[in-house]
């Protein structure tokens, strides 16, 4: 699976690299850029600018992206967190389990292979009736 995705991802990002390269080839004039609180005017060939923005674009995105996503990975670390504590817990039943176990064999006497375990029915004497 993890090959299909990668051979699908290389023909998606292969015609986007031409495109890009044909981009910057193509358009190789400078352009001035002004950075107008800070009063900077830069020049620069239109496609850098152009990559820049992009650049920019996606770091914001993920920025915002990593951000909105702050309350589900709080949960996963709580659930995280919960589930240690849960294991923890169920191994100090286990061993409690086992130590009560251990104990309990230690109290019951062997049986030996002359003795049954029935049950002894006692009988009561017959009931007579009252005059």
């Amino acid at each position: 699976m993890r090959r299909i995705l990668s051979w699908a991802s290389w023909l998606i990002m292969a015609p986007l690299f031409a495109v890009a390269i044909t981009f910057a080839l193509n358009n190789k004039l400078p352009v001035g850029l002004d950075l107008w609180p800070f009063g900077i005017i830069l020049e620069m060939p239109i496609y850098l600018a152009m990559f820049a923005a992009l650049l920019v674009g996606v770091i914001l995105g993920g920025t915002v992206a990593w951000m909105g996503q702050g309350r589900v990975r709080s949960n996963l670390r709580g659930q995280a967190y919960d589930g240690e504590v849960a294991r923890r817990e169920l191994k100090a039943e286990r061993e409690k389990c086992e130590r009560l176990e251990r104990e309990l064999k230690t109290f019951k006497a062997p049986l030996s292979p002359t003795t049954t375990l029935v049950p002894v029915q006692e009988t009561l004497p017959p009931q007579t009736p009252a005059s």
